[in-house]
């Protein structure tokens, strides 16, 4: 089992490219079966929840966050470019570094402070969607009706502390209304996360909650 990439001092840019290189040498550490799925929520998905289930002994852990966030075109342009550039992620508590985008292949590696300890954690994007209601019709997600949705999904990599996938969205609706989105499945791929795992589990609910506000504020002044 691999160490994981902790530290009582900031990372500094060497540190988050090692991490980052680790994992790519490594690959993802969660079942190819599973690597960029999480599109599919399994409650809709049938093939999603058989997957999920057929993937090893351990139970996935799911959390899905979705709140409106703003309201009109400009704001959903606004959301698409945070997105693009990871300010979801900007809390003061975890941040996205070494990244070099949303596309496809494209590594970042999550570091968050955590009882004054540094942890990093190797990602890399699996799945990047933009569509809009012309180009083949209308999308219907959440009981809204979308005409446009942006949408990226990272996978961890050999030494995060978690194995699993985490996918982000915004959406225009056919009203006006925008959406921010946050589906992710997730279970320990550490002694570590595994002794610490009721406190794992509140800390990714906490991000979900200031990943939301952290879109509404960076949007207030969009619309």
């Amino acid at each position: 089992m691999p160490p994981p990439f902790l530290g009582l001092r900031p990372p500094a840019p060497a540190d988050v490219a090692a991490a980052c290189e680790h994992g790519r040498a490594r690959g993802h550490n969660y079942p190819s079966a599973l690597v960029g799925t999480s599109d599919r929520d399994e409650r809709r998905s049938r093939t999603q929840r058989a997957r999920l289930d057929a993937s090893g002994k351990h139970r996935w852990a799911v959390d899905r966050a979705r709140a409106r966030v703003g309201r009109g075109r400009k704001c959903y342009e606004r959301a698409e470019r945070a997105l693009r550039g990871w300010e979801h992620f900007g809390l003061g508590w975890t941040r996205a570094e070494g990244t070099s985008g949303t596309e496809v292949g494209d590594s970042v590696c999550v570091v968050a402070r955590v009882a004054g300890v540094w942890i990093r954690n190797p990602l890399r994007v699996v799945a990047f969607r933009k569509r809009e209601g012309d180009e083949g019709g209308e999308v219907e997600v959440g009981g809204e009706r979308a005409v446009k949705r942006f949408s990226f999904a990272h996978g961890t990599l050999g030494g995060h502390l978690l194995a699993g996938e985490e996918r982000f969205a915004v959406e225009l609706t056919e009203d006006g209304d925008v959406f921010y989105e946050a589906y992710a499945f997730s279970r320990p791929a550490h002694a570590l996360s595994v002794i610490g795992y009721p406190i794992v589990r509140l800390l990714q609910k906490r991000f979900h909650r200031d990943s939301t506000r952290a879109m509404r504020k960076i949007l207030a002044g969009a619309e």
